[in-house]
């Protein structure tokens, strides 16, 4: 006997309504569910080794009991709460972390321990040519300090402050994946039907960028075609892995940094300036692929050393090693996490420190992002990191090409994500995606509504889908010449009043996600 993971210790059930519970069984299992000691109508499909039971609307509260026995097998699920259901949906602005996020209301995140709100997030694998029946790994986890920095940023701040003002537990069912363009949370029946709709109208207005991730109506047939061989997915991306360890490995090997200690202050020597926080945008380094370091010396007081002291180094582009006085203190291998590190207390010393960090770039342009912190800090003092560092280029490398990320490619998501977790009852759907379909912005707005259409088949006809408007934040660089969004968001606008009940909620800077959680949950107070 086999049950999806999303049935598990700690689960959270939609209050107020009923709900389904389901697996698989062997040959000759008989299946018995039992909930809170009273046995329920078990559903049993022998032909397809299926069975299911309906758990009784209860009010919101707990803990509650299942007990499931295949013959005299017993699973048993313990500490099961009824509150409100969410899933959440989209792209990264959705997906992004807590620990992300650390640059905004860190006490707040370091202060959580809420056994009322639990996430449960869904394994990320793509899968191509059938649809998973049942999920297999996952747990449901509080909002505690031991799982709070995995929590959707937006998903946390959205079930905090509607708890602390309604006092019911509230269940998030995580389904976003950074990058992930609407065709991937299509299902393959879904997709054609609706390419086939657009065609007509838009098959002379462009054409097939040749993404070898994401698909576009000139190329999505040959993309399901292909992609669904399993085998062939398997190879490329195990090529795709190979490519990426040997450039990492040439850079690594080649590092004049490296085999000189550039991580030691640098007394003596050639070296360029780098003003910090920036990037190569617009300079001769433009397009540098390989490593460099950079360095500063810093004055600090005799009293800061017997303590911990943070360190606040922004976000860089694309990987990092941090060291202070010659010693490593952390670091990141992409972009996106906030360099933020906690000197043990001896590590600075009085007077004259040297902080020094190995940039990989292998993506992005490399540099510094703006609009972060760079600093020392002692409870209220700082030290200033911004200005002038020293710098120097232990290794130009060949461009790297680009991996396949077939976590995009067309259906990948829906057939492993989302069927698996059909017929959940929920109260709501949160969902912030459009940036992956900026490039074929005309026929956008069909995509999402068959994909809100088949969503609603999966969740529930009447379940409300609160969307979330792109942001008209550009990133770090390059410096675009107009807004790539700006279609996305006309194309939400229009299509928003033509789904019911349907709402679009307007945002600002990604990585402030407390205001957009506090946004979605306003709407949703109000449409409730």
């Amino acid at each position: 006997m086999m049950i999806s993971s999303i049935y598990s210790n700690g689960m959270i059930l939609q209050r107020s309504r009923e709900n389904e519970i389901r697996g698989s069984f062997e040959e000759d299992e008989s299946i018995r569910v039992f909930f809170d000691g009273k046995a329920l109508e078990v559903v049993s499909d022998r032909e397809n080794k299926k069975w299911k039971a309906a758990i009784p609307s209860m009010d919101a509260g707990g803990p509650h009991e299942i007990r499931i026995f295949a013959d005299e097998k017993e699973t048993r699920i313990k500490d099961v709460l009824f509150g409100d259901v969410f899933v959440l949906g989209g792209q990264s602005n959705m997906e992004l972390p807590l620990i992300w996020t650390t640059d905004f209301h860190y006490d707040e995140i370091r202060s959580a321990d809420y056994s009322m709100i639990r996430q449960f997030e869904v394994p990320k694998l793509p899968l191509f040519g059938r649809k998973e029946d049942m999920l297999s790994g996952g747990k449901w986890v509080n909002a505690d300090q031991k799982n709070i920095d995995g929590f959707s940023a937006i998903g946390f701040y959205f079930a905090k402050y509607k708890y602390l003002k309604d006092g019911i537990p509230v269940g998030l069912v995580q389904t976003a994946v950074g990058g992930a363009p609407v065709e991937s949370l299509m299902s393959e029946e879904n997709l054609r039907e609706s390419f086939s709709q657009i065609e007509p109208e838009f098959s002379h207005s462009g054409k097939c960028n040749n993404d070898k991730s994401k698909c576009c109506l000139w190329c999505y047939k040959d993309k399901l075609s292909q992609y669904a061989d399993m085998k062939y997915v398997e190879s490329v991306a195990a090529e795709d892995m190979h490519r990426q360890e040997s450039w990492h490995k040439d850079v690594d090997d080649h590092d004049t940094g490296l085999k000189e200690n550039w991580m030691e202050p640098w007394e003596e020597g050639e070296y360029e300036t780098f003003t910090l926080p920036s990037t190569f945008y617009q300079t001769k380094h433009e397009n540098f692929k390989g490593v460099f370091w950079i360095q500063k010396t810093v004055e600090v007081p005799s009293d800061w050393c017997d303590q911990e002291v943070e360190l606040r180094l922004g976000t860089f582009m694309d990987g990092d090693t941090t060291y202070v006085n010659g010693s490593a203190v952390g670091g990141y291998g992409f972009k996106y996490p906030p360099r933020r590190f906690f000197l043990s207390p001896g590590t600075l010393k009085p007077g004259k420190n040297t902080i020094t960090v190995r940039l990989v770039v292998d993506t992005n342009i490399g540099g510094a992002v703006k609009e972060c912190p760079y600093y020392l800090k002692l409870q209220d003092q700082t030290i200033d990191l911004t200005g002038a560092w020293k710098m120097r280029f232990g290794y130009e490398a060949g461009p790297l090409e680009g991996q396949t990320f077939f976590i995009w490619s067309p259906t990948a998501l829906f057939n492993s994500m989302l069927y698996p977790i059909r017929d959940l009852s929920c109260k709501a759907i949160l969902f912030y995606q459009g940036e992956s379909n900026c490039e074929y912005p005309q026929y956008y707005g069909q995509l999402l509504k068959d994909m809100v259409k088949e969503w609603r088949v999966l969740f529930g006809q009447n379940t409300p889908f609160y969307m979330a408007e792109v942001t008209y934040w550009l990133g770090d660089g390059p410096v675009y010449e107009s807004d790539p969004f700006d279609a996305v968001r006309k194309v939400q606008r229009e299509v928003v009043g033509e789904i019911p009940d349907a709402y679009l909620i307007p945002t600002l800077h990604p990585q402030n996600k407390k205001e957009v959680a506090l946004r979605f949950l306003e709407s949703y107070l109000k449409n409730e």
